[in-house]
């Protein structure tokens, strides 16, 4: 059984969309407002896991079932991928294989051992070919995306295990007893493959769990021995497969090769975009393609918790394979490591445009022009949003355009129901939104104006309300609560003013001071108002006034009830 490698923190999650925007294959649904994993859909590339901003998406920790292993007293080797050393860069081999050992390692070794054999294998594959295009096996990532979304090209994939298989085949094939294998890497999609090919991976470590397993263990690299070494021999060639184009360097050093072209793209969407235009290459001769998922190579895993640049992960593991003896190159195989990936086709439902339309129309796109292709969603545009939509990926209240207009329309009906006078306007005095109360109170060729523009959006208030400084000066000093009776055709209002966003956005609401509903809730306010001011004069001179504080509070009380009693009663 294969577990997905990747999972959300729902808790964390915060509605931003970034991952369903960058996942290569829109493998993320969205439910109750949380991203999480489609996981017969997702290519475990890990992308989702690094640009996430909340930190909500996370890796599968598996360092518990290594320590396993390790506590049932099984023979445990580390296989450790080749670009450890852009990894820990600061520490010799000696210290690295030593401080694993102290973990409870009995051997470490080295996966490059096993990319050795895969270019063994593949060149020699190659030479059998007349012509064709060859796809590598090495990312498992990429394997996934071609098996899932471009299975027309799948007999492209050159039939060979990973060089992580092909490794724990030669460290099997080397133990006469049994033994236990953990990788090591900075690869995601390691774990899945792992899973995915039993009997050869029994647990798969990010570089990241490593780095935390040695730290809660208190391990530290200054402080190991200097006398390990990797098991069975130090790699050559291999060490360069980490990054882009380093198998086809391996491949060149192994024997002089037929006429044959070699191509190496890296990065999700160079890999899609050269999957997708696979009929543009040439193929009257052999030509050979490298593939990895990660931008640069292995040594930009999703795994991995050196942050360098890619120049200088580069630059190391150059440097280290330069050094490398030449008596130590060109591993040659003792072993079988064939390999047949199958389909896992992945079935895109087919949408009718029909039921495209209505989709569309449910986030309110009624024509092509209200398709604003934002991306704002996640999805390239409206339409692949849509089919979202209808494959219940997605929910509307992705569609900023749509939630918008829904916070409009919420707010206009709000408004225009409201019992009182109410306008908005902003720093230049232009108006936002009113509702009719307001353009009746400022009478006859105002409501006019207001049934030719509905809530007087764009008016300029100067020239239509007379108080109009007074919205103003409560911009300019952005008063948060600002009360003053002010008389309108011949009426008392009462305008209550307070800040929207400051300095930028006043709301002001009109109350007419003669309506029988305003003029009894004035009265119980300003009632409610005397007594509190009473009641601090009451305190400051109680030797003053003794008992007759409860009294005086107890006769405004009465007056307070009565106006609220008959208001009912209305």
């Amino acid at each position: 059984m294969t577990l997905q490698s990747i999972y959300t923190e729902k808790n964390n999650c915060q509605d931003c969309y970034k991952c369903v925007r960058r996942c290569p294959v829109k493998a993320i649904k969205i439910e109750d407002h949380s991203a999480s994993i489609i996981t017969e859909l997702c290519i475990n590339c890990g992308y989702c896991t690094t640009i996430c901003p909340a930190g909500a998406k996370k890796i599968r920790n598996d360092v518990a079932a290594a320590k396993q292993l390790i506590n049932n007293g099984e023979k445990v080797i580390a296989a450790i991928a080749p670009a450890w050393v852009s990894e820990f860069s600061d520490h010799n081999a000696s210290s690295f294989v030593s401080a694993l050992k102290q973990l409870g390692f009995h051997e470490v070794s080295e996966v490059a051992l096993g990319a050795e054999m895969v270019s063994e294998s593949v060149n020699e594959y190659l030479h059998e070919q007349e012509s064709g295009l060859h796809i590598s096996s090495c990312c498992p990532t990429v394997v996934s995306l071609i098996q899932k979304y471009y299975p027309e090209h799948l007999e492209k994939v050159i039939p060979m295990m990973s060089p992580m298989l092909a490794h724990a085949a030669h460290l099997k094939n080397l133990n006469e007893e049994a033994i236990k294998i953990v990788f090591i890497g900075p690869c995601i999609a390691k774990k899945n493959e792992a899973e995915e090919h039993e009997g050869w991976i029994d647990v798969s470590l990010t570089f990241q769990e490593l780095a935390m397993w040695l730290e809660q263990e208190s391990i530290y690299f200054e402080e190991a021995k200097n006398e390990e070494y990797f098991y069975p021999n130090k790699a050559a060639d291999g060490s360069l497969y980490p990054v882009d184009g380093g198998m086809i360097n391996s491949l060149k050093s192994r024997a002089s090769t037929v006429e044959l072209d070699f191509m190496s793209f890296s990065g999700r969407n160079s890999v899609k975009d050269v999957l997708n235009n696979l009929e543009g290459i040439q193929t009257d001769k052999l030509c050979f393609l490298e593939l990895l998922s990660c931008n640069g190579g292995c040594v930009n895993g999703p795994g991995c918790s050196e942050n360098n640049s890619i120049a200088k992960k580069r630059a190391s593991i150059i440097r280290t394979h330069q050094q490398t003896s030449s008596a130590e190159r060109l591993l040659k195989n003792s072993i079988s490591i064939d390999l047949e990936y199958a389909k896992s086709k992945i079935l895109i439902p087919k949408h009718s445009e029909e039921d495209i339309l209505e989709a569309l129309q449910s986030i309110g796109k009624l024509s092509s022009k209200d398709e604003l292709n934002c991306s704002g969603c996640g999805y390239e545009n409206c339409r692949d949003f849509a089919e979202a939509l209808l494959e219940e990926k997605a929910e509307s209240s992705m569609c900023v355009s749509y939630m918008r207009k829904v916070a409009q329309n919420k707010a206009s009906v709000l408004l225009q129901k409201m019992p009182y006078a109410v306008v908005m306007c902003d720093e230049k005095l232009r108006i936002i939104e009113s509702n009719h109360q307001f353009a009746e109170v400022l009478g006859q060729e105002t409501c006019e104006l207001f049934d030719d523009i509905p809530g007087l959006e764009g008016a300029h208030l100067k020239s239509i309300f007379p108080a109009f400084k007074l919205f103003q000066n409560a911009i300019k000093l952005d008063l948060q609560n600002f009360e003053k009776d002010i008389r309108i055709n011949g009426k008392l209002y009462h305008l209550s003013l307070f800040t929207i966003q400051k300095h930028k956005i006043v709301c002001g609401i009109l109350r007419n001071l003669h309506s029988p509903e305003v003029r009894n809730e004035e009265v119980i306010k300003r009632t409610k108002e005397v007594i509190l001011e009473n009641l601090s004069t009451v305190q400051q001179v109680a030797f003053l006034l003794g008992e007759n504080a409860a009294k005086t509070e107890s006769m405004l009380n009465t007056i307070v009830q009565s106006y609220e009693d008959s208001e009912h009663v209305q």
